[in-house]
Protein backbone atom coordinates (compact mmCIF):
# COMPACT_ATOMS: atom_id res chain seq x y z
CA UNK A 1 0.00 0.00 0.00
CA UNK A 2 1.42 3.34 -0.93
CA UNK A 3 1.93 5.82 2.00
CA UNK A 4 0.05 8.86 1.84
CA UNK A 5 2.32 11.88 1.70
CA UNK A 6 1.06 14.98 3.86
CA UNK A 7 0.78 17.77 1.39
CA UNK A 8 -0.45 20.18 4.55
CA UNK A 9 1.72 23.69 4.70
CA UNK A 10 2.73 23.12 0.74
CA UNK A 11 1.81 25.78 -2.47
CA UNK A 12 1.42 24.62 -6.02
CA UNK A 13 1.65 27.55 -7.61
CA UNK A 14 -1.31 29.92 -6.14
CA UNK A 15 -2.87 27.31 -4.28
CA UNK A 16 -1.98 26.90 -0.87
CA UNK A 17 -3.18 23.35 0.62
CA UNK A 18 -5.05 23.66 3.76
CA UNK A 19 -6.18 19.94 4.65
CA UNK A 20 -6.57 16.45 4.13
CA UNK A 21 -9.82 16.19 2.15
CA UNK A 22 -12.28 12.84 1.96
CA UNK A 23 -10.75 10.30 -1.02
CA UNK A 24 -12.86 10.71 -4.65
CA UNK A 25 -15.12 7.83 -5.35
CA UNK A 26 -12.48 5.50 -6.94
CA UNK A 27 -10.70 5.93 -3.33
CA UNK A 28 -7.93 8.19 -4.06
CA UNK A 29 -7.01 11.32 -1.76
CA UNK A 30 -8.20 14.90 -2.15
CA UNK A 31 -6.67 18.06 -0.53
CA UNK A 32 -8.27 21.48 0.12
CA UNK A 33 -6.50 24.25 -0.80
CA UNK A 34 -6.95 27.76 -0.52
CA UNK A 35 -6.47 30.20 -3.72
CA UNK A 36 -4.46 33.35 -3.92
CA UNK A 37 -7.36 34.95 -5.20
CA UNK A 38 -9.11 33.93 -2.09
CA UNK A 39 -11.33 30.95 -3.04
CA UNK A 40 -11.30 26.96 -1.34
CA UNK A 41 -10.78 24.55 -3.53
CA UNK A 42 -10.71 20.89 -3.48
CA UNK A 43 -8.10 18.95 -5.52
CA UNK A 44 -7.08 15.17 -6.35
CA UNK A 45 -3.29 15.02 -4.72
CA UNK A 46 -2.42 13.70 -8.48
CA UNK A 47 -3.35 16.76 -10.17
CA UNK A 48 -1.57 18.90 -7.61
CA UNK A 49 1.72 17.44 -8.19
CA UNK A 50 2.05 16.61 -11.99
CA UNK A 51 4.43 19.46 -12.77
CA UNK A 52 3.59 20.46 -16.59
CA UNK A 53 -0.34 19.97 -16.60
CA UNK A 54 -1.10 20.20 -12.93
CA UNK A 55 -4.03 22.05 -10.92
CA UNK A 56 -2.17 25.62 -10.19
CA UNK A 57 -5.15 27.60 -8.86
CA UNK A 58 -9.32 27.30 -8.73
CA UNK A 59 -9.40 28.15 -11.88
CA UNK A 60 -8.96 32.12 -11.74
CA UNK A 61 -5.46 31.68 -13.74
CA UNK A 62 -6.55 29.74 -16.61
CA UNK A 63 -9.65 32.81 -16.79
CA UNK A 64 -7.17 35.65 -16.81
CA UNK A 65 -5.39 33.70 -19.44
CA UNK A 66 -8.12 33.60 -21.37
CA UNK A 67 -9.15 37.00 -20.77
CA UNK A 68 -5.82 37.93 -22.00
CA UNK A 69 -5.75 36.22 -25.28
CA UNK A 70 -8.71 38.30 -26.38
CA UNK A 71 -8.11 41.46 -24.13
CA UNK A 72 -9.38 44.42 -25.93
CA UNK A 73 -7.60 47.25 -24.16
CA UNK A 74 -4.89 47.47 -26.56
CA UNK A 75 -1.87 47.72 -23.77
CA UNK A 76 0.29 44.17 -23.75
CA UNK A 77 2.96 46.03 -25.17
CA UNK A 78 2.70 49.22 -23.25
CA UNK A 79 5.15 49.11 -20.00
CA UNK A 80 2.68 49.17 -17.26
CA UNK A 81 1.41 45.85 -18.66
CA UNK A 82 4.84 44.42 -18.13
CA UNK A 83 5.08 46.00 -14.58
CA UNK A 84 1.65 44.50 -13.72
CA UNK A 85 2.79 40.73 -14.71
CA UNK A 86 6.43 41.17 -13.50
CA UNK A 87 4.30 42.37 -10.02
CA UNK A 88 2.47 39.36 -10.18
CA UNK A 89 4.90 36.81 -10.79
CA UNK A 90 7.42 38.10 -7.74
CA UNK A 91 4.23 37.93 -5.79
CA UNK A 92 2.61 34.55 -6.54
CA UNK A 93 5.11 32.00 -8.69
CA UNK A 94 6.96 30.28 -6.24
CA UNK A 95 9.66 29.42 -9.01
CA UNK A 96 10.17 33.40 -10.10
CA UNK A 97 14.02 34.14 -9.10
CA UNK A 98 12.64 36.98 -6.74
CA UNK A 99 9.85 35.42 -4.94
CA UNK A 100 11.47 35.33 -2.26
CA UNK A 101 11.71 38.65 -1.77
CA UNK A 102 8.20 38.96 -2.29
CA UNK A 103 5.38 36.65 -2.18
CA UNK A 104 7.96 34.64 -0.12
CA UNK A 105 8.25 36.62 2.57
CA UNK A 106 4.45 37.65 2.80
CA UNK A 107 4.30 40.30 -0.35
CA UNK A 108 1.08 39.75 -1.88
CA UNK A 109 -1.63 41.58 -4.58
CA UNK A 110 -4.58 42.56 -3.46
CA UNK A 111 -7.67 40.94 -5.22
CA UNK A 112 -8.78 43.95 -7.46
CA UNK A 113 -5.39 43.89 -9.38
CA UNK A 114 -4.44 40.22 -9.61
CA UNK A 115 -8.14 39.81 -11.37
CA UNK A 116 -7.32 42.29 -14.24
CA UNK A 117 -4.94 44.38 -16.15
CA UNK A 118 -7.73 46.50 -16.47
CA UNK A 119 -8.07 47.07 -12.93
CA UNK A 120 -4.53 47.68 -12.02
CA UNK A 121 -4.80 50.53 -14.77
CA UNK A 122 -7.94 52.09 -13.58
CA UNK A 123 -6.15 52.99 -10.51
CA UNK A 124 -2.87 53.66 -11.33
CA UNK A 125 -3.20 55.64 -14.20
CA UNK A 126 -2.46 59.16 -12.68
CA UNK A 127 0.89 59.89 -12.02
CA UNK A 128 2.40 57.62 -14.36
CA UNK A 129 5.45 58.61 -16.63
CA UNK A 130 7.91 56.83 -19.06
CA UNK A 131 10.78 55.99 -16.91
CA UNK A 132 8.77 55.63 -13.81
CA UNK A 133 9.02 52.21 -11.51
CA UNK A 134 6.10 51.23 -9.63
CA UNK A 135 7.13 51.61 -5.73
CA UNK A 136 5.74 50.52 -2.51
CA UNK A 137 5.31 53.11 -0.22
CA UNK A 138 5.44 50.58 2.88
CA UNK A 139 8.57 48.08 1.73
CA UNK A 140 6.71 45.65 4.32
CA UNK A 141 3.07 45.59 2.62
CA UNK A 142 1.53 43.95 -0.54
CA UNK A 143 0.92 45.90 -3.69
CA UNK A 144 -2.92 48.23 -3.58
CA UNK A 145 -3.54 51.22 -4.89
CA UNK A 146 -3.01 53.32 -1.19
CA UNK A 147 0.11 51.38 -1.37
CA UNK A 148 1.97 52.10 -4.34
CA UNK A 149 2.66 54.93 -6.51
CA UNK A 150 5.21 55.71 -9.66
CA UNK A 151 8.53 56.70 -8.79
CA UNK A 152 11.88 57.19 -10.51
CA UNK A 153 14.24 54.52 -9.49
CA UNK A 154 16.20 57.68 -7.10
CA UNK A 155 13.19 57.69 -5.18
CA UNK A 156 12.67 53.79 -5.16
CA UNK A 157 16.16 53.32 -4.19
CA UNK A 158 15.93 56.20 -1.20
CA UNK A 159 12.60 54.32 -0.19
CA UNK A 160 14.75 50.91 0.18
CA UNK A 161 17.47 52.99 2.14
CA UNK A 162 14.87 54.09 4.56
CA UNK A 163 13.41 50.47 5.48
CA UNK A 164 16.70 48.91 5.55
CA UNK A 165 18.21 49.65 9.53
CA UNK A 166 21.58 49.54 10.71
CA UNK A 167 23.61 50.67 13.99
CA UNK A 168 26.67 53.87 13.78
CA UNK A 169 27.93 55.24 16.69
CA UNK A 170 25.29 53.41 19.38
CA UNK A 171 22.35 54.70 17.73
CA UNK A 172 19.80 52.44 15.17
CA UNK A 173 18.73 54.66 12.36
CA UNK A 174 18.16 53.93 8.48
CA UNK A 175 20.55 54.17 5.35
CA UNK A 176 20.10 57.45 4.60
CA UNK A 177 20.84 58.79 7.88
CA UNK A 178 23.70 56.75 8.44
CA UNK A 179 25.08 57.47 5.23
CA UNK A 180 24.65 61.21 6.10
CA UNK A 181 26.05 60.91 9.40
CA UNK A 182 29.05 58.31 8.35
CA UNK A 183 29.82 60.02 5.23
CA UNK A 184 30.22 57.02 3.19
CA UNK A 185 28.31 56.34 -0.02
CA UNK A 186 24.22 54.68 0.79
CA UNK A 187 25.02 52.72 -2.12
CA UNK A 188 28.12 51.73 -0.75
CA UNK A 189 26.35 50.56 2.32
CA UNK A 190 23.45 48.64 0.76
CA UNK A 191 26.40 46.72 -0.79
CA UNK A 192 28.11 45.83 1.53
CA UNK A 193 24.91 44.76 3.51
CA UNK A 194 24.09 42.28 0.67
CA UNK A 195 27.44 40.55 0.63
CA UNK A 196 27.52 39.88 3.93
CA UNK A 197 29.50 42.61 5.89
CA UNK A 198 29.76 42.92 9.34
CA UNK A 199 27.85 46.06 10.53
CA UNK A 200 31.30 46.77 12.13
CA UNK A 201 32.77 47.41 9.25
CA UNK A 202 30.36 48.87 6.90
CA UNK A 203 30.93 52.51 7.62
CA UNK A 204 34.27 51.98 7.11
CA UNK A 205 35.81 54.93 4.01
CA UNK A 206 36.45 53.14 0.51
CA UNK A 207 39.85 52.88 -0.67
CA UNK A 208 39.97 54.66 -4.33
CA UNK A 209 43.48 53.91 -4.25
CA UNK A 210 44.43 52.37 -7.87
CA UNK A 211 42.62 49.21 -6.49
CA UNK A 212 39.42 47.78 -5.81
CA UNK A 213 37.20 48.06 -2.41
CA UNK A 214 37.83 44.64 0.02
CA UNK A 215 36.99 43.84 3.17
CA UNK A 216 39.30 43.65 5.50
Amino acid sequence: MTRLIDLTGLRFTRLLVTHREANDGQGKPRWGCLCDCGTRTVVAAADLKKKSRGTKSCGCLARERAAERRRTHGMTKHPAYAVWRSMLARCLNDEHYAFHNYGGRGIGVCRRWRQSFDNFWADMEAGYAPGLTLDRIDNNAGYHPSNCRWTDRITQATNRRDARLVTYNGKRMNVSVAARESGVNATTILYRISHGWPESKLFIKPDFKNRPEKQS
